[in-house]
């Protein structure tokens, strides 16, 4: 079966809502695969809604566009520094990212919105 490519913000969301709804049912590591997919597709997303190719993110990031093609598939998970300059290239808050996963995956502060270490 061939994977057709998502070419439009929606298409994506709609995929990223399909695998949140599969989210649970499958063991740790599967959860990951879904996790590091639901990244990418949401990077994808925001990419293609603000009409920026994978070639000017991947310069951004000081990484191949191939790269960029890994982490939107969820074949590679993106580092939290990429991330948060992929953030700051596309004017994103971070919390896009993780809005929508179930609330027993998310730290509390990110949950309840706050941005400090009580630790």
């Amino acid at each position: 079966m061939q994977t057709r490519t998502l070419t439009t913000p929606n298409q994506c969301k709609e995929k990223i809502d399909n695998l949140l709804s599969k989210y649970e049912n499958y063991s740790e590591s599967n959860n990951e695969v879904i996790f590091n997919t639901i990244v990418g597709l949401k990077m994808r997303q925001r990419r293609l809604d603000k009409g920026i190719t994978q070639t000017k993110v991947s310069r951004a990031l000081d990484v191949t566009f191939q790269q960029i093609q890994k982490y939107e598939k969820g074949t590679n998970g993106i580092k939290t520094y990429k991330l948060l300059q992929f953030c700051k290239f596309t004017g994103t808050h971070y919390r896009f990212f993780f809005k929508d996963l179930p609330k027993e995956l998310m730290p509390e502060q990110l949950i309840n919105g706050g941005d400090n270490d009580n630790s």
